[in-house]
């Protein structure tokens, strides 16, 4: 690929992926020491010498407090096993990993494995720097893969990215703040009208409680995060937001007009009754939960790696559970598929490639996994191979919806045209448009971005 085209991708990937933060700790761009490759290694196979190779991978999660000394220490170790293997590591914060990558493919450096998420897939397919892992992987570990989640990754005719693991759309409970208003779990609302119950005895319980910020949060600041919850709630209420054909679903046509302004009038009973706050991001949320000042919010089953950061106490006040499996006129509840994921790179060698299969097959086995996905970013697996990996008690509750999850179709603006739904939500909400205008509104900003 030549410089003037990688330029120009980057700079189109930087208008869609560098705004999509998600928050984190204290950012560090201090490498992982790599263990030293000696041409007599034998890889731990007892097999004949292998070759040195060396891997550049790029992954943000380095950067993060929370989940930082996991992927040195798992690092470390999977080359002590395959000490023929060196996996130099670029670690930059979230908004910053695009711009770099791109930028060291345009001086010519090699991008060989990306740790990211299920909406960098299009861009980094149509700029040509990813590859599908079919062409990769083992075809028996691929294969192990829950076809559910790797649906999600479908574009251009082909599967995109491997799953480290996913999850569903989570409500967060603080168990003490619920029981102490008379609610119990064990009695978590599965219609939308039970929820609301709900929400009201917690506002009247908690009303003048200072400590008290939120009974149900969700996210309404107009940020990638934001528009990607905002969708999924609208799916819970049976809505659709892309066509099959990647065209913008008709939110004026059964379910989806209905769908949409359920969706708008739940934000807006939220914010109207203080339930919710305005403009608070994901990490606000996730703050305030572990400080204990949110009773209930929805979140990305990992939120819960920035709720420990604040409380390391926090999983004995903290449960899970689905949305309700009746949202509104038509909805049942449904949620889409989150997840972090491996990006391989277009360009590797044989051997690389040798070397890549083995990296994720490390990173994806029980030993490895059970005390990150227990202690760290709850989640559950997206691999046959992980089936008796022990996941947290705290997701308990929200694995009764994890049955319950729908693909929706990858689109190249996918981040653009999910963020536009915040400004939708806040126009309907704060600004005064009526539920007509501000999806008009809506529509007109999707399709700029959809036929670009």
């Amino acid at each position: 690929m030549n410089k003037t085209k990688i330029l120009s991708i980057a700079m189109a990937l930087l208008l869609t992926l560098s705004l999509a933060a998600c928050g984190g700790g204290p950012q560090s761009s201090a490498p992982v020491p790599a263990s030293p490759s000696s041409p007599a290694a034998d890889g731990g196979t007892g097999d004949a010498p292998k070759e040195p190779v060396t891997l550049r991978f790029y992954n943000y999660a380095l950067s993060e407090t929370a989940k930082a000394d996991w992927w040195q220490s798992t690092i470390e170790n999977f080359q002590k096993e395959n000490d023929w293997v060196t996996i130099d590591t670029i670690t930059v914060d979230y908004n910053s990993m695009v711009s770099t990558f791109t930028n060291d493919l345009a001086s010519g450096l090699s991008v060989d494995l990306v740790y990211g998420e299920v909406s960098w897939v299009p861009a980094l397919v149509d700029g040509g720097f990813i590859q599908a892992p079919k062409n990769v992987l083992s075809a028996d570990f691929y294969n192990d893969y829950y076809s559910y989640v790797t649906d999600q990754f479908q574009y251009s005719g082909d599967v995109y990215g491997v799953p480290h693991y996913y999850t569903n759309s989570v409500i967060f409970v603080n168990k003490d703040l619920v029981t102490a208003a008379g609610l119990k779990l064990e009695e978590f609302p599965t219609t939308l009208d039970g929820l609301k119950s709900w929400i009201e005895t917690l506002n009247k319980h908690y009303s003048g409680d200072p400590n008290v910020t939120t009974t149900f949060g969700l996210t309404t600041a107009e940020v990638p995060a934001t528009g990607a919850n905002i969708n999924a709630i609208y799916t819970a209420f049976g809505g659709t937001l892309i066509n099959e054909d990647g065209s913008l679903a008709d939110l004026n046509a059964e379910p989806n007009k209905t769908a949409m302004r359920e969706t708008l009038d739940f934000y807006k009973y939220l914010l109207d009754t203080k339930s919710t706050q305005e403009n608070l991001k994901l990490k606000d949320y996730r703050a305030s939960f572990g400080a204990g000042n949110v009773c209930m919010y929805v979140d990305s089953s990992w939120g819960y790696a920035q709720i420990g950061e604040v409380d390391a106490n926090a999983k004995n006040f903290t449960a899970t559970a689905p949305l309700p499996t009746t949202m509104g006129t038509n909805g049942k509840g449904a949620s889409l598929v989150e997840s972090h994921c491996f990006l391989i790179g277009s360009q590797l060698s044989d051997a690389q490639k040798e070397a890549v299969d083995l990296f994720l097959q490390y990173c994806t086995k029980n030993e490895t996994m059970e005390g990150y996905l227990n202690n760290i970013g709850l989640a559950f697996v997206g691999n046959k191979r992980m089936e008796s990996c022990p996941i947290s008690p705290i997701l308990e509750g929200a694995a009764k919806g994890v049955d319950n999850v729908v693909r929706q179709t990858q689109i190249g603006p996918i981040i653009s045209v999910q963020t536009e739904l915040a400004s939708m939500v806040l126009n309907y909400t704060i600004n005064g448009m009526s539920a007509d205008d501000a999806i008009a509104e809506y529509v007109k900003q999707a399709e700029y971005y959809i036929n670009q």
